[in-house]
């Protein structure tokens, strides 16, 4: 039998020790996360309710710590089973490691003493220049004629740098309930494991779909203390992170493929974030406020107004995100026009969503006052009974 080093197997036959490394980082993941809860209460770290917010009570706020430290052994346990990728990407190892040590020193400070959006986001850019200045960057383009073109400086460094800015800013905008943005970042980053497993092999696609279990199992120990009624939450500096480890993770893989099919397969897979964000910033542009002013407009939000608990919210925009990761396995092998036609066809449905939810709010939102005048009326009565 040939060995686990990432030297001949196709990634596929690498399955079992992906399930090690699964497991071993969310049972990392799963220690470090209780260990840091107790560090954030003594530190005074803590989420406190405002009424933008759906929690009660202060919350411990330092989940972001747990995962990063399981995503460190989860790299470590990586070197000893393949050694030759480490030996052939040791460059982008090292990179990737870099990366996401500081991406979340940088949520971590918002964490502690918030900080101006427009200096938050400069230092997503930042880290994202340093990511292409490193190497990990996207430097070809295929046409739907399948025609390949190669990328200049300047548009390789603008597709790279904005691919890391929305996905950290697509998972910091879903952070708003119990489970959900741990909860898409786990699924998507199963499909993008799946998409690895379907493409074939290089070490490229192999050092991808490492990270992307990785990143699946740490934030599998985080989840058990951040289902609702939620425990800890990860914070700017754990959402940041796992934007980050997304975003690296389908551009590692890409890096051998044309861009058209890398990052479009991955951009169904989570095209749910990707598109809040977008459609936020387009909200708030259109009404002239601020495009980081937070609101309660998002997603979540307007289906909690039409009548819909925390729980089933999480578990409906979950249900989406795992169909749209299964259609981006199934994707991943077809040809670059099908894969457009998919993501407009999916974005399109996303805006018919958020449109019809506007008549949606009103029944609701009058069913919800309804619910509450009723409640106010039958309370006493069932008091005195």
């Amino acid at each position: 039998m040939q060995p686990s080093d990432g030297s001949s197997l196709p990634v596929v036959d690498h399955l079992f020790d992906f399930i090690l490394i699964l497991i071993l980082t969310a049972l990392v993941s799963l220690v470090a996360v209780r260990l840091s809860m107790g560090l954030s209460h003594r530190l005074g770290i803590l989420d406190k309710p405002d009424p933008r917010k759906s929690h009660r009570g202060a919350i411990p706020y330092l989940g972001g710590l747990g995962m990063l430290l399981a995503v460190l052994v989860g790299l470590s346990a990586s070197a000893l089973l393949f050694p030759t990728l480490v030996i052939l990407r040791q460059t982008e190892m090292a990179v990737i490691l870099l990366g996401a040590i500081v991406i979340f020193t940088v949520g971590l400070w918002d964490d502690v003493r918030p900080i101006r959006a427009v200096l938050k986001l400069a230092l997503q850019i930042g880290v994202g220049a340093m990511m292409w200045w490193l190497g990990l960057r996207l430097e070809a383009l295929t046409l739907i004629t399948d025609d390949t073109e190669r990328l200049g400086q300047f548009l390789s460094f603008s597709v790279t740098v904005g691919w890391y800015v929305a996905l950290m800013n697509s998972i910091n905008l879903v952070d708003g309930l119990d489970g959900l943005a741990g909860g898409i970042c786990c699924l998507g980053a199963l499909s993008l494991v799946g998409v690895g497993l379907m493409v074939g092999y290089s070490h490229d696609v192999l050092l991808g779909t490492v990270l992307a279990v990785i990143t699946a199992g740490a934030t599998m120990g985080y989840l058990f203390f951040n289902w609702h009624p939620a425990r800890t939450f990860m914070g700017d500096g754990g959402s940041l992170l796992l934007g980050f480890l997304l975003a690296t993770s389908s551009l590692v893989a890409s890096s051998k493929t044309p861009t058209l099919i890398a990052l479009m397969v991955p951009l169904v897979a989570l095209s749910l974030p990707l598109f809040e964000t977008t459609f936020s910033f387009l909200r708030r542009a259109i009404r002239g406020s601020h495009p980081f002013k937070p609101d309660r407009r998002h997603l979540h939000h307007r289906l909690l107004v039409i009548g819909l608990d925390q729980r089933r919210v999480v578990i409906f925009l979950l249900f989406m995100t795992a169909f749209l990761g299964a259609s981006a396995i199934m994707l991943a092998r077809a040809g670059s026009a099908l894969i457009l036609f998919n993501v407009v066809f999916l974005f399109g449905g996303l805006v018919l969503l958020i449109e019809n939810l506007r008549f949606l709010e009103k029944t609701g939102g009058r069913n919800g006052a309804r619910m509450k005048e009723v409640g106010k009326d039958e309370g006493p009565r069932m008091k005195d009974e």
